[in-house]
């Protein structure tokens, strides 16, 4: 890369980077203050607009009485962290604060958070949604990894994360956002009732091979 070229692609970066504000909490801990002042600087410039990427946890509550009563102070919708089902959607920013989506992936990925969130299955799943090929969510390292391009989406299966990672195979390319609803209906609901515990929707692809569970999910 030549001089001229670097510092070009310097300035962009330079330019992109100052559009977002993102406060560093090491280890992804923060505490009740954090959340205050990142609350008190929104309602200053309610221009802003928040996005997590992950998800904020509260543990170590352990007592069941006390436990209960803080679900009930807290008054939000929870999930199970631990249990056989669907985990949510994992999107990027992308048609939120990111402009880089190349289709409305945020609206197809609340849409599906909708439809399968907390769904029980036979292991954990997890379904990611970006909205171009950078793939901030980690679509290639999830249960269903969908990712947007200018031709549609592309749906890939058998990612996952964690101490055996595995890579996402492709499953179908160029779908509009109703056809990713449909394929993905077809993909949980074939899971459902085929797979077995403690096994991945990857591990299940593998023993079944690729083609055939295409096959099976199609038909």
């Amino acid at each position: 890369m030549n001089f001229i070229m670097k510092k070009v692609m310097e300035q962009k970066i330079d330019k992109e980077d100052k559009k977002y504000i993102a406060p560093h909490f090491p280890g992804g801990v923060v505490t009740p203050d954090d959340l205050r002042k990142i609350a008190d600087a929104c309602e200053k410039f309610p221009e802003s607009k928040l996005k997590l990427t992950g998800e904020i946890i509260m543990g170590n509550v352990k007592d069941e009485a006390r436990n209960k009563e803080c679900r009930q102070i807290l008054g939000l919708p929870t999930y199970s962290v631990a249990g056989f089902s669907m985990r949510p959607v994992k999107l990027c920013s992308g048609g939120y604060i990111c402009d880089n989506n190349a289709q409305d992936s945020f609206s197809l990925g609340l849409t599906l958070d909708k439809k399968f969130s907390g769904k029980k299955l036979p292991f954990k799943m997890i379904i990611s949604v970006s909205g171009c090929s950078r793939s901030c969510s980690e679509p290639l390292v999830k249960d269903i990894g969908i990712v947007a391009s200018q031709e549609g989406y592309s749906v890939f299966v058998g990612g996952a994360a964690g101490a055996k990672p595995r890579i996402a195979q492709r499953f179908k390319d160029n779908l509009k956002e109703d056809e990713v609803i449909t394929l993905v209906e077809k993909i949980v609901a074939f899971y459902e009732k085929k797979g077995k515990t403690p096994e991945r929707l990857g591990i299940f692809i593998e023993k079944m091979g690729l083609e055939k569970f295409k096959e099976e999910v199609i038909k």
